[in-house]
This record gives structure tokens, C-alpha cells and sequence, in this order.
């Protein structure tokens, strides 16, 4: 009978898992090169067959499959994992910054993160007190050289990601992207990693890069706000449920109790 409860406690746990994350993509609307998170749910029915064969322990030091015995049963939603959307298109916005970067289609900037090399697409740099290409953060942005280093009194980013200082060529960006990108793993500031050792980095030939513009997020206010209601709604519905359930209860144990004063 409780059974019932569980299910209901895991529908709640669901929703309430998703509301974090669209709560999370409406704060980064504004946020440029962010890419909206997805949270990934798991049937019941995968749930159950991920449980009918769980291993049972014999004393210490055995583990054993007990089937063909369905052994125990398990029910409800699970919440499996956050995507990230890389499918959705994003809006550009113009800001008249040289050193304002988009990538027009697919590809990533290369980041020198504290932890190793970062991608993003955002393309929000400036010039730090070195004269070098960073982000806001004050991460180093990558050439195909390394650290891009701004000597002279002009810079100019050319379509194919060619950096040329007072009309000299020193470098050019290093614009990569990814075979299986949903496999990139977000590290914080619209950066990603790698969350898989085999993914690997490979360099765009001719990436369309464009100066003076920014990449937004690509975070849809009126589809997360649908989102919103159809989450709130799911959770009150499994909360009646619940509630239902309890006082199912309750009149059962009631029941019992007359019984036994019978």
C-alpha cells in the first residue's frame, strides 16, 4: 500500500529536479553563448527493468542474479540527467566591439580554464593588463599558436578567425568543435569540458567568425515559462495523489484497529 506514497515522493522529486533547471535557464536568458539545460527522465518502465534484475547479497561476500525471479520491484520516475541543447538556434546581438566575437555555425572558442583547455561560445573578450586575449573571467583565449598576445594600437579579427595586429597577421583563434557535443559536460561562465576522455577536439577548417557581435543564449522565455506551469502542475498532481494515498491509509489502520476490538 505504500507503494503508492513512493511513487507519488518520486514524481515529486522529478519535477521538482526540473524546476531547478528551467529556474536555472530563465536566470541566463541574457547570458551570452549559453546553452539551455534539458532534464532527462526516465519511464517507468526502464526504471522497472533496471530493478528487476538488481543483484541480492548472500552474507558478505556473494552477490548473486536472481533471475528468473522478478525479484524487487521498483516504480515511478526517475530523474536520469541534464542535457545541454546545442539544436537551438540563438539570437546575435550587435555591440560594435572589435573584440566581441560570434561563431556563425558550428564550433567553439578554445579557453586556457584553470583546469586545462575549455570551449565556449561565447565570444565576449577583452584585453587584460598584458595585452592579452581573455574572457571576462580573465581566462587566456587560444590561437592555434597559443595565447594571443595584442601588441599594437589596432586589432582586427578577420571572418576566418585571423588576428592581425596594426595590419600584421600574429595568430589565428582556435575554433574547434566536437563529433558528439552533447557529451561536453558545463564547467561554469558558458564554458564546457569534455565529459567523455575519448571526445576530441577537432579544428574547424573555415569557421565564419564575425566582430562586433554576441552570441546569446539560446533560452526561450515563453517555452520555459510553459515548462514552468506544466511542471507545477505534474507536482500538485502527484501531491493529491499522495495526500489520497495517506488517507487510504489512515482509514486502513482504523479499520484495523475496529477489528481488533471486535
Amino acid at each position: 500500500m505504500t507503494r503508492g506514497l513512493f511513487i507519488s515522493a518520486s514524481g515529486m522529486l522529478n519535477e521538482a529536479s526540473r524546476q531547478d533547471i528551467v529556474a536555472n535557464n530563465l536566470a541566463n536568458v541574457n547570458t551570452s553563448g549559453y546553452k539551455r539545460d534539458i532534464a532527462i527522465s526516465k519511464a517507468f518502465p526502464s526504471v522497472l527493468l533496471n530493478r528487476i534484475n538488481d543483484p541480492r547479497r548472500i552474507g558478505k561476500d556473494f552477490i548473486v542474479d536472481p533471475r528468473p525471479v522478478v525479484g524487487r520491484l521498483g516504480a515511478g520516475a526517475n530523474f536520469a540527467e541534464t542535457a545541454h541543447d546545442f539544436v537551438a538556434p540563438a539570437n546575435y546581438q550587435n555591440t560594435g566591439n572589435t573584440l566581441d566575437l560570434a561563431i556563425f555555425g558550428d564550433g567553439f572558442f578554445t579557453i586556457q580554464a584553470p583546469i586545462g583547455q575549455a570551449y565556449t561560445r561565447n565570444g565576449n573578450f577583452v584585453l587584460n593588463v598584458d595585452k592579452m586575449l581573455v574572457t571576462t573571467e580573465g581566462h587566456l583565449v587560444l590561437g592555434e599558436k597559443g595565447p594571443i598576445e595584442v601588441t599594437g594600437s589596432e586589432v582586427d579579427i578577420a571572418p576566418n578567425g585571423n588576428v592581425l595586429v596594426d595590419g600584421e597577421l600574429v595568430d589565428r583563434l582556435q575554433v574547434v568543435d566536437f563529433l558528439k557535443p552533447y557529451k561536453l559536460m558545463k564547467l561554469g561562465n558558458s564554458m564546457f569540458v569534455p565529459s567523455d576522455p575519448n571526445l576530441t577536439a577537432d579544428p574547424v577548417e573555415n569557421p565564419t567568425v564575425r566582430t562586433g557581435t554576441l552570441e546569446m543564449s539560446n533560452v526561450s522565455v515563453v517555452t520555459e515559462m510553459v515548462d514552468l506551469i506544466t511542471i507545477t502542475r505534474a507536482y500538485q498532481a502527484n501531491q493529491k495523489v499522495m495526500m489520497a494515498q495517506d488517507a487510504t491509509i489512515g482509514n486502513a489502520i482504523q479499520l484495523a484497529r475496529l477489528g481488533m476490538t471486535l
